[in-house]
Order: C-alpha cells, then structure tokens, then sequence
C-alpha cells in the first residue's frame, strides 16, 4: 500500500528546493489556480498544502474546489498567501489554517486579499513586496525605538495606496520622498536589511514542518456538517468534469456528442425524464407519462402558465399544436440545467450511463479537434479559439442540426435546450473548441447560406 501522498502548491513564497529540505515527500506544484487541485490524482489520506495561488494570470482557486478535496478525505492546509486567504475563509468547512497571515486573516485583523498577493516572474521570483511583510518591519523597526508609531502608520498607509504589483521598497522610497516621509523610511530601510525577516514565508515553513511532522492542527469538531448540504452546484460538477484526469477529459467527450450525435436529444429526454419520475412506477405507459403524473402532483402544468412562460420554452408551432402533456415535457426537459444542485447533468463517467453513448470514436473526434486548434495557434498566436466568430459558429451549428437557415432566435434556442444547454448562445461557446475541428472535416460547413432578416447566414460576417 502507498504512503499517503503531499502535494504543496508554492512559488514565490517559498521555492520547490526549500519545500523538499523540510518536506522530503512533498510533490511540488506551481502556484495553484483554478482547477489544478483537481487534476491531482489525489486518495483520502493524502494533504494539500496551499502556499502561493496565482491571482490575475488565470482564474483562482475556487472555494469548491477545496471543498471537494475535503470531501473526498483529503486534507487541505492553507498558510502565507493564498493559502492563509482560502484557509481563513474555509476553515469553519475542515480546512486546516497555519501562521501568523491566517489567524490574523481569521481573527479579521487583515480583510483585503492584496495584503499577501506579489507580482512574480514565470519562474516564481517574486518581483513585488506583500503588505504583510512592509507592515511587519515598520512594526518592529518601531517597537526598537528606530521610527515613531506616527511615522510607522504613515509608511504603512503610503504602502497601502501602492498597487501590489508595484509595491516595492524602492517604490515605497519614493513615495515617501514626496510625502515628507523620506527621512523615517531611509530608518526602516536601514534597519530591516539588516534584520530580515519574512512573514510569509516563515508561515510557510512552520506549515511544513507541522504537515512532516504529522502536528498540523485537527479541523474543529463539526466542520463537517456542511457535506450533507446541496453544495455540488452546476459549476462544481462542470469544474469536476472538466479537470479531472483521465485522458480526455470526461466533459468533452459528453460536449463534443452533445452539439454533433443527432441521438443525443433522445438520450437527454430520457435521462430528465426519468429523473423526474425517479420513484414512480413508470407503468405500461412508460417514463413519460410517470413523469407527467409527477408534475400533476407538484402542480405543475400548462394549463397554469402564462403565455409568456410558454413563449419562452415553446417555438410558435410548437404553441400552436402540441398536446398539452407533449408541451409540458418539452418545458421539463429544456429547463433542467437551470437547477444547478440537481445532478442530472453528470459530471464523471460513472454517473453518465446511457447519455454518452460509448460506442462512438468521440475521443479520438475531440483529440484531432484540440489538435487542430493547437496547430492553428502555433502557426500565428492571434489565432486561437477564443477570437473565432460567433457568426460562423452559430451557421455551423445550425448546418449541424438540420435547422431551417433562417430560423429565428426561438428556434435555435430551443433546439439548444434540447440538447443540454441553456440556450443558442452557450452552445456556440461550447462549440468553440470543437469548430475548427469538425470545420476541417466538412469544409462546406462554413458556406454563405441563403439570406433573410432572422438567419444567422444574414449576420454580419467577421472572418476567424
């Protein structure tokens, strides 16, 4: 059986050489950002130690992700940077908190993330000064009798009105100049380089050494509860789909059949349906009409909703000439994503079923469809998925879908709902990442088709 695995998230604070020299196990990550605790591998048991996090490059660490770590039995320590901010904020839900920066996070002493953010090179060389540690030398420069707490809380407001990817001594210096502050600053400086001192990362090492030890503090009793809640929004269990490792990603696979398998609305029907019905016999009349009955009992039905509700979920023929229990299933299935918590959108293979349908070569689609978008950005960076036109992806789509060419906005978003997403527009974004692929395929998927005020052929036409 493998010991319990550690993986550390540092950068700036603390390098990859230091981490090892104090924790020989640790698996060392660059600074974590949005869905990198999910690609870990990661087994109940095994910590996550969250030093440094990135901020403005790319999204951050979501407070669910961590969650799901928790969840999953793994342990979570947060300390010096963007740690001490998630640990601070998540440590009533089991996360485990270390230092100075998070009990001052978590007694409310500090309430601004930029107390701790620096501006970094690629490499994790910090370029910038974090708050924290400008605050900490003033303090004790001060408590030596080198400045007055006047001139030490004059300092810290100059620092804080810096932004924190110019907060810098030598900026600091000058602004302090030009407040008639120049002669208190030239003491602390003075005074810290010949006391270093870092806040941040000293509260990284003791993190370290507490997780080596097996001395990191227990999570209170009770931070629990909280797994019992409805916590997996539609975001956590897209996030989870999207990141988790396993080859291609399970999402897309289940995206790239949602926009091209013409089966897929029929599978979706099912799924919602039978979702629905969940507990009812279906009968000899099947899962459909279970479904109906439930909504009978919840109240549910055409008959009491509004023109505008129906216009909404309904296209105009489809107003004109469905039964009233046919109408009231479309409505049931086009507007399931809207429930974020409920989990009939799946987000892993074992919770899939019958929506995916495993005997299509849907993997090998969407790896020759990411390899087609990596190819197109290296031969010019412009060109990246990003800036392809909405105009000519929605005509791909409509193509795809055997929709009339002039079909109005009702149309497409209903045969959009029909197929998983809220509405045309999402289903171009998705499609994003599967257009130049599928477009490299059928070259005649980009030709100018007819014209008329509502088709998307008619749009203004905007080149990839």
């Amino acid at each position: 059986m493998n010991p319990p695995a550690v993986h550390v998230f540092c950068g700036p604070t603390l390098p990859a050489g230091r981490v090892r020299e104090l924790l020989s196990a640790a698996v060392c990550h660059p600074p974590v950002g949005h869905g990198d605790l999910l690609r870990l591998d990661t087994a109940p048991g095994d910590t996550v130690v969250i030093i440094d996090g990135v901020w403005h490059q790319r999204a951050p660490v979501r407070h669910k992700e961590i969650l799901l770590l928790l969840a999953e039995g793994v342990r979570v320590v947060g300390a010096a940077s963007m740690g001490a901010l998630r640990a601070a904020e998540l440590a009533p839900y089991g996360m485990t908190g270390v230092g100075c920066v998070f009990e001052d996070l978590a007694d409310g002493v500090l309430d601004a993330d930029d107390e701790v953010a620096v501006l970094h090179t690629p490499e994790g060389q910090p370029v910038s000064e974090a708050l924290v540690n400008i605050r900490a030398a003033l303090i004790r420069c001060a408590a030596t009798g080198q400045i007055s707490q006047a001139d030490a809380g004059t300092l810290e407001g100059l620092a804080r009105t810096l932004p924190y990817t110019r907060r810098t001594w030598a900026a600091l210096a000058r602004r302090a100049r030009e407040e008639g502050a120049g002669a208190a600053f030239a003491a602390v400086d003075g005074w810290r380089r010949r006391n270093p001192y870092d806040v941040k990362r000293q509260d990284a090492e003791r993190a370290l050494v507490l997780v080596a030890e097996s001395r990191a503090p227990k999570s209170p009793a009770g931070a629990r509860q909280w797994e019992a809640e409805p916590w997996r929004t539609s975001f956590v269990r897209y996030w989870t789909a999207a990141h988790r490792p396993g080859g291609v990603p399970f999402l897309a696979v289940l995206q790239h059949q949602q926009l091209y398998d013409a089966r897929f609305p029929a599978r979706w029907r099912a799924r919602v349906l039978s979702a629905v019905a969940a507990g009812q016999a279906p009968g000899p009349e099947g899962v459909e009409a279970a479904a109906l009955r439930v909504a009978a009992a919840e109240g549910v039905e055409v008959a009491s909703m509004s023109r505008q509700q129906l216009a909404y979920w309904l296209v105009p023929a489809e107003l004109q000439a469905l039964p009233p229990g046919e109408a009231l299933l479309r409505i049931m299935v086009r507007s399931a994503r809207l429930d974020g918590a409920w989990s009939v959108w799946p987000s892993a293979w074992a919770e899939a079923g019958d929506l995916v349908d495993g005997a299509l070569p849907t993997a090998e689609d969407v790896a020759a469809a990411y390899a087609v978008n990596a190819a197109v950005e290296e031969a010019d960076h412009r060109h990246t998925i990003a800036r392809l036109s909405a105009d000519r992806i929605g005509r791909h789509l409509v193509e795809r879908w055997n929709l009339p060419a002039c079909a109005g906005r009702p149309v497409l978003d209903a045969a959009a709902r029909d197929r998983a997403f809220r509405d045309f527009a999402g289903a171009i974004e998705v499609a994003r990442a599967f257009y130049l692929g599928a477009h490299a395929d059928t070259p005649a998927a980009s030709a100018e088709t007819g014209s008329c005020a509502d088709c998307p052929a008619a749009m203004a036409r905007t080149r990839t």
